[in-house]
């Protein structure tokens, strides 16, 4: 019930009451003359027939207004019921989309795009779901839709169209659509980390530099994924010097900060460009005030393959450490690669044989297969290989994400094999868990 239909009911009552009332006592009356004529009613009479002529005419003009604002009611009605029907396709579609049910989740999401009170929510739902099935043509028509229809929110599209680019392997259009958008003045925390990982994958460290930069003002990025793409920019830029003309990575080196320069991330990268060029006495002393700053384990397995001249000296730094240090698998690798560099074969096989037991992952075993197949035992041999191959295959994704460190680990460890093969067959010793041939 409406407040105007319950307010003419408690008015009703009430004049119902009050003629009741009246007609106890002295009703009294009411005269109109009119010359010739003349009327005589009774009070209570009258004000029924007020009564009764006000309610009349109250609800003929709402019945009036009910007849003229029909069709606005009614279309206001349809309205509802397809909004309330584009409610219910939505979350359907939604089910659907996260059911993996490409096709019904299109469909049902696209269909009441115009109807629905989300409709960029619908349109990149179903263009997610073209996206799915393959369908690129659809994608950019539902992309294009919500650009049209919804240029408050361009950014969130052009995001979401720079995303499929991405996954569909095209790197550079979606570079090219972030960049627009960046050049507009448009920021976002999605954009800004989108843009940055093109840049990184497009090896573009000049573009990503800038992007950092403004960054750093904007504050979008966390100061923890700022450092760490900063370094990884260092890094990626030694690289590059050293795979150019001259000596440009000692140039990039020097022209980072006191703060680079002991990082050990950067000292592992141009530890690693200066053993790759045989500059050895270099990578030695790098490295040794490198560890002598901060113990760092790849620190440590690097120094191993620093062959210097000052190998003596080298040596006892590293008894040193294996006296204070936790005997790690790193460090007993670097010793016997050194001791089997000043040709101390022995220790260099027990310290290798200690370094296989220890390391789960088996990383050291293949060069302890190659040890044992210079001996003649070819079973143990190939059981140190196959128990290598396991432990390559768990440090695949790192090593193949950084082909300069498997090139300098890869050649230092066919060196390291070559002068296992050079042993001999004439030395004798035990395998652990091996057994005799």
């Amino acid at each position: 019930m409406t407040f105007g239909a319950l307010f003419w009911l408690v008015a009703v009552l009430g004049f119902v009451t009050a003629l009741a009332l009246l007609s106890g006592g002295d009703p009294g009356y009411v005269l109109i003359s009119r010359t010739p004529y003349e009327i005589e009613v009774s009070l209570s009479l009258l004000l029924f027939g007020l009564l009764v002529t006000t309610t009349l005419i109250y609800f003929l003009i709402r019945l009036l207004i009910r007849f003229f604002r029909g069709p606005e009611d009614w279309r206001r009605w349809r309205r509802r019921r397809k909004q309330e029907r584009a409610t219910r396709s939505t979350l359907s579609g939604f089910a659907r989309l996260i059911e993996g049910d490409w096709p019904m989740a299109e469909r049902l999401l696209s269909h009441h795009l115009n109807d629905s009170s989300t409709p960029l929510l619908d349109c990149l739902g179903a263009a997610y779901a073209a996206e799915q099935r393959g369908d690129e043509n659809a994608r950019n028509r539902y992309l294009a839709w919500a650009r049209e229809h919804d240029p408050d929110h361009l950014v969130a599209v052009e995001v979401t169209r720079a995303r499929f680019l991405e996954r569909a392997g095209q790197i550079a259009q979606a570079r090219q659509v972030l960049e627009a958008l960046h050049d507009q003045g448009h920021r976002s925390r999605a954009l800004q980390g989108l843009l940055v990982k093109l840049l990184h994958q497009e090896g573009d460290w000049d573009a990503l530099e800038k992007v950092l930069n403004d960054s750093r003002r904007s504050k979008l990025l966390s100061a923890e994924q700022t450092k760490a793409l900063t370094r990884e920019l260092g890094v990626a830029r030694l690289m590059t010097e050293a795979q150019g003309p001259g000596d440009g990575v000692s140039a990039a080196w020097r022209r980072l900060s006191r703060k680079e320069r002991n990082d050990a991330g950067y000292v592992v990268t141009y530890a690693r460009v200066l053993i790759s060029e045989r500059r050895m006495n270099q990578a030695e002393q790098l490295l040794r005030r490198a560890i002598y700053r901060q113990w760092n384990t790849e620190l440590v397995s690097l120094y191993g393959l620093a062959h210097s001249d000052r190998l003596e000296e080298q040596i006892r730094m590293a008894e040193t450490w294996a006296t204070t240090q936790e005997r790690s698998p790193e460090l007993l690798m670097t010793l016997a690669r050194l001791y089997l560099e000043k040709g101390e074969k022995e220790k260099a096989i027990a310290l290798l044989m200690e370094t296989s037991r220890q390391d789960e992952s088996q990383r050291y075993a293949m060069e302890l297969g190659l040890l044992l197949e210079s001996m003649g035992r070819s079973a143990d041999a190939l059981q140190c290989y196959r128990r290598g191959i396991e432990g390559l295959m768990e440090d695949a994704a790192s090593t193949l994400d950084n082909p300069d460190l498997l090139l300098v680990e890869g050649s230092a460890n066919a060196n390291f094999g070559s002068q296992f093969l050079a042993l001999g067959r004439h030395t004798n010793v035990s395998a652990p868990n091996s057994k005799e041939s």
